[in-house]
């Protein structure tokens, strides 16, 4: 493992002398275990006898990441965010123009507010949609819109697209987004993206409940508890900075 971690590491195919020096282990000893090791792949020999990671280690990772159920991932840390908020949380994917909600987490005895696993909300007044539009480049962003009809649901539904745009570019520099009342009244929410080991936002996890006000102490912790948790399930896939 510590072979594998100096190669993982380096920039470059290192030789057995190099390894030896830097894990502090005989010569005989790396040696012995790099054949063992490309022998099974896990590591490869250059031409000019020098050492680096195998593809093996690649067909590895996809396996693993194949075998990962983002629902048994996040699911812990859905629980933990509902407890440390009080408010119901959800686990959101952008498909076909929608968000679809994938899976929930409530509190026990409390209100139920949010949409059931497998249902689709908008993308232009919800959270989590402008999580998935500020991933998106501009133009992309605003293409995908204009084909939207824009329905009016509530007083606070920003339809026109300007001011929609310029609603998603502030999500996108602050790393999360939120909805103040534009899906249903007296609901708020926090997302905030969800990121696979690739680096793309493929999900988000965010909370929605009765907040009192976007600008309240008490949705300001939210909003830090909600970039947290997506950083931790982020991690959890196999996400690094």
């Amino acid at each position: 493992m510590e072979l594998l971690q100096l190669l993982s590491r380096s920039k470059k195919p290192l030789s057995l002398k190099e390894l030896s020096a830097q894990c502090g282990y005989p010569k005989s000893t790396v040696f012995g275990l790099l054949t063992t090791m490309r022998t099974y792949d896990v590591v490869t020999q250059t031409p000019d006898g020098k050492y680096s990671l195998g593809l093996r280690l690649f067909e590895y990772g996809r396996q693993v990441e194949r075998s990962w159920d983002i629902s048994l991932v996040a699911r812990p840390y859905m629980e933990h965010l509902c407890q440390q908020t009080g408010a119901s949380v959800v686990l959101s994917v952008c498909e076909g123009g929608s968000v679809v909600t994938l899976d929930q987490a409530e509190t026990r005895g409390g209100l139920h507010i949010v949409s059931d696993v497998g249902s689709r909300l908008p993308l232009y007044c919800t959270s989590q949609g402008k999580v998935f539009l500020a991933q998106m480049a501009r133009a992309d962003a605003e293409k995908l819109l204009r084909r939207q009809k824009m329905t009016q649901f509530t007083p606070h539904t920003i339809t026109e697209l300007p001011e929609l745009m310029q609603e998603i570019e502030r999500c996108r520099e602050n790393g999360y987004a939120i909805e103040n009342g534009e899906y249903k009244i007296g609901l708020r929410s926090i997302s905030a993206p969800v990121r696979t080991v690739d680096g793309e936002a493929r999900y988000t996890v965010g909370v929605i409940g009765m907040f009192r006000s976007t600008h309240s102490e008490e949705f300001a912790q939210a909003v830090e508890k909600v970039r947290a948790t997506a950083g931790m399930i982020s991690a959890a896939l196999g996400y690094r900075k």
